[in-house]
């Protein structure tokens, strides 16, 4: 059975993304910072294949504790996707430095030290990395500058990536979502939403069902030749 890990998967994307693993068949093992009731259903529903820990991604010594009980590094995974992340809403110039270094630790700094371990266990067996960045690597969104940036370096660091492991038989690609109808854009006003909605060429924010199947795609047999590659859904917002 082919095993994943899922950061960020209490809710939103991040869970949707291990239902459809799980109905795929898939052996999920997700990280967050709380449990979520629906964690718990979704663990009810497919039983013993899907594992939870409530770690924080910047908790050095907790993420340990998930790497070895989640077999990151031995036995090693099939998959793992990145998906946690925080969002800062503001001018930079308004941001605290708070929350700026906690933006870059979780969104970037964390992200890249655990797939240090998630690459090391892959190194004989291959694998597959799906990174979720954001439209926002590619396009300018006024309040959401240390966002952009830990975004865009995830793709930057997924093209790397792609180059350095290919060879040991590991792909590396980057999910774009443009802004979705989830808890994180809950605090968005509904002047805001709108905005956002006419800016895509479809007309409308997008759901997290818009980008789970990318997902899915990317993590499947049928993307075996695809690796260090973007691809975006935002409803064509940026065309």
């Amino acid at each position: 059975m082919k095993r994943v890990l899922v950061t960020g998967g209490s809710r939103g994307l991040g869970l949707a993304i291990c239902e459809r693993l799980l109905a795929e068949g898939w052996e999920v093992a997700t990280v967050s910072r709380r449990r979520t009731e629906a964690v718990t259903r979704l663990g009810e529903k497919f039983g013993g294949r899907l594992r939870h820990w409530e770690a924080d991604l910047a908790d050095g010594e907790a993420m340990k504790r998930v790497v070895e009980e989640a077999g990151v590094v031995s036995p090693g995974l099939d998959a793992f996707v990145a998906n946690a992340a925080v969002g800062t809403e503001g001018l930079l110039t308004l941001t605290s430095e708070e929350a700026i270094r906690r933006t870059i630790e979780i969104n970037l700094t964390a992200t890249i030290l655990l797939t240090r371990q998630v690459v090391k266990g892959m190194l004989e067996r291959g694998g597959r990395l799906v990174f979720v960045s954001s439209v926002a690597a590619r396009t300018g969104f006024t309040g959401l500058t240390v966002y952009s940036a830990t975004k865009g370096a995830l793709v930057s660091f997924s093209r790397a990536l792609a180059r350095e492991y290919g060879r040991r038989g590991i792909r590396s690609n980057c999910v774009l979502p443009g802004f979705l109808e989830t808890e994180m854009s809950a605090t968005l006003g509904p002047e805001q939403k709108e905005r956002l909605a006419r800016r895509a060429a479809l007309g409308r924010l997008g759901e997290v069902n818009d980008v789970v199947g990318a997902v899915a795609f990317l993590l499947s047999d049928e993307a075996a030749f695809i690796t260090g590659t973007e691809l975006v859904i935002d409803g064509g917002s940026t065309a």
